[in-house]
């Protein structure tokens, strides 16, 4: 077929017939979930569509953008099968403002209709060629774990935050998720700042290099895991280019399809100090309660903070011509007395990761790494966190 009648092709409105019916609660679900994968610029008309395709007593509503994908299937009574290619802002801004109750769907020749309210409302929509819609690719696994999905939100919430958004450093951008026979790690780092967290388990499949998932595919994974009413399956395929995320949500089977970042990961241990000799041990939320407040007195770009270590206590401070103050912290601190820059920014992310009462942080020099780890471990035994920053150097640094 010649290029210029494909692209008609393409934008001809069209869909298989189909009628069912469905709760609106439900249908509303299905096409937020979807909509996570839709971007919000596309050279492809159909790249801005949801598909909505019938399967037995299903409806899947599935979005892509060709590099993540996430498919939604929910019950339904279907009296004609078929499918359709709807505009997914258009279709979720009006399915969601929808009373609840049983609606329904009906598509035939270029339209798709939904008759609400026990038929006291109407909405039509437009429909695209459901044919042309990109397949989602079938993915060889040649890996098969599964985590609880409460434990897998906690550990994207722990890391996510320290993701790159360098895009010279594509593999930043993302979370290196490997494991072994003894845990399951998780990694970001954007170079600034560094965060790992683990949880004990059998994750060999995994193995040490791991792969690289985006961060975008990560915040659509978790938001998902944590409403997870099963293990979330985790499937890598054999060329590490692509993973599946799985998991139920009550009747809801929610489907995260991704294409990984290409490595290599950098060799994160080495930046990890193994003897940083000061050691400050505070209470996180009076240290984050410090750190926001005078955060409101730093540098537009800097965000920097000083921070005066002294015997007992921690002193926080920052001056600019926005205006200036401190705030001390009690602290168990007995070394020699130091001052060191953060960016304020990188450490309240880093500290409302921490769900712990205290926080140690493990000091070496002025311009050095530092650690921050949560006192007494995490609220679950199982699970362990590592955060890494660096440090600014002070104006009147010698």
């Amino acid at each position: 077929m010649p290029k210029d009648s494909r692209a008609l092709e393409l934008t001809k409105l069209r869909s298989d017939g189909m009628e069912l019916t469905i709760q609106q609660t439900d249908l509303a679900f299905a096409v937020g979930k979807a909509m996570g994968s839709i971007s919000a610029k596309s050279p492809m008309p159909l790249l801005s569509c949801l598909l909505l395709e019938t399967e037995k007593n299903m409806l899947r509503v599935t979005g892509t953008d060709l590099e993540l994908t996430t498919a939604v299937s929910i019950p339904c009574v279907v009296k004609t099968p078929g499918k359709a290619a709807v505009s997914a802002r258009h279709f979720h801004e009006v399915v969601r403002k929808m009373p609840r109750g049983e609606v329904q769907l009906t598509a035939s020749g270029q339209q798709v209709e939904i008759r609400y309210g026990d038929g006291k409302g109407w909405s039509s929509f437009p429909t695209q060629d459901a044919s042309d819609f990109p397949r989602v690719p079938d993915l060889k696994a040649e890996t098969k774990i599964s985590i609880e999905g409460e434990a897998l939100a906690r550990l994207v919430s722990r890391t996510g935050y320290a993701v790159s958004s360098d895009a010279s450093r594509p593999q930043l951008s993302g979370v290196l998720l490997h494991g072994n026979d003894r845990q399951m790690i998780l990694v970001a780092t954007d170079g600034h700042r560094l965060a790992r967290a683990t949880r004990k388990g059998t994750f060999s499949g995994l193995n040490k290099d791991g792969v690289i998932v985006p961060s975008r595919a990560l915040a659509t994974l978790s938001r998902t895991a944590e409403e997870a009413t099963s293990p979330v399956e985790v499937e890598i395929a054999g060329s590490r280019n692509q993973a599946a995320f799985a998991a139920q949500v009550g009747d809801y089977r929610v489907q995260v399809l991704v294409r990984l970042l290409q490595g290599p990961y950098p060799n994160y241990e080495q930046v990890i100090p193994k003897s940083n000799p000061r050691e400050v041990t505070v209470s996180r939320d009076e240290l984050l309660a410090a750190v926001d407040i005078v955060a409101s007195h730093a540098d537009n770009v800097t965000r920097q903070v000083r921070f005066s270590l002294v015997d007992g206590k921690v002193g926080v401070s920052s001056a600019t011509e926005l205006g200036s103050g401190r705030h001390e912290v009690g602290a168990d601190y007995r070394g020699e007395a130091m001052e060191i820059g953060y960016n304020a920014t990188y450490l309240l992310d880093m500290l409302k990761s921490i769900q712990s009462e205290k926080v140690v942080l493990r000091l070496g020099t002025a311009l050095g790494a530092g650690v921050v780890e949560p006192v007494e471990g995490l609220p679950q035994s199982e699970e362990d966190l590592l955060c890494l920053i660096m440090p600014l150097r002070l104006p009147d640094a010698g």
